[in-house]
């Protein structure tokens, strides 16, 4: 399991300080898998992280439950969990296919050009087709998080880039990494898929 924290820093300064970031402490909280004891610090891990102007190893810090054995790894908003790109990286690219209107071989271009990031086609064609799937549970879960008396996404179901384009408007203003954040401590939901614990 995963649990997303905002570090506060540049995905830089957070792999420059390496094991001697200060981590959340989780040793005060119940496991979440099985409610039964409190988790205890279990060592780190390295992952890959590609985000604009920066890609590099960072550590993810990980605790266990003594009871369970199950663990809960600690990840900086900045970073999609199971992915190697980052939150900025992916929205950032998918706001060019579906908010400027670009195809995809244009959006890739413009993205590199514009960012000195590679995105190859069939990347942003992952993202598009895990975006599209999973854009009704992310109109629901900004509908409630902002408490909105209307939805954000009118278009009808068929008219997926539609909807898409939509959604990314009405989140348009706000930072990508504050709504994944938000989204992943109410639900779990994050912009390419629904977690399973």
């Amino acid at each position: 399991m995963q649990h997303m924290f905002d570090p506060k820093c540049s995905p830089e300064e957070y792999q420059a300080q390496g094991k001697s970031f200060s981590f959340p402490d989780l040793t005060c909280e119940l496991c979440p898998h099985c409610r039964t004891s409190l988790l205890k610090p279990h060592g780190y891990y390295i992952r890959w992280l590609c985000v604009i102007d920066f890609s590099g190893h960072i550590f993810i810090r990980r605790h266990i439950c003594k009871s369970c054995g199950k663990t809960v790894s600690l990840l900086p908003s900045f970073a999609h969990p199971r992915m190697a790109h980052g939150i900025a990286f992916i929205i950032g690219v998918l706001k060019l296919f579906y908010l400027e209107g670009h195809g995809v071989v244009q959006a890739t271009q413009t993205f590199q050009k514009d960012t000195g990031s590679c995105c190859s086609r069939q990347l942003l064609r992952q993202f598009i087709r895990r975006f599209e799937r999973n854009l009704n549970r992310l109109v629901m879960e900004t509908i409630a998080l902002q408490k909105l008396k209307l939805p954000p996404v009118t278009a009808p179901e068929g008219e997926k880039r539609k909807r898409a384009r939509q959604f990314l408007e009405c989140i348009r203003s706000l930072e990508p990494e504050d709504v994944s954040l938000k989204l992943f401590e109410r639900s779990g939901t994050t912009y390419l898929g629904a977690l399973a614990n």
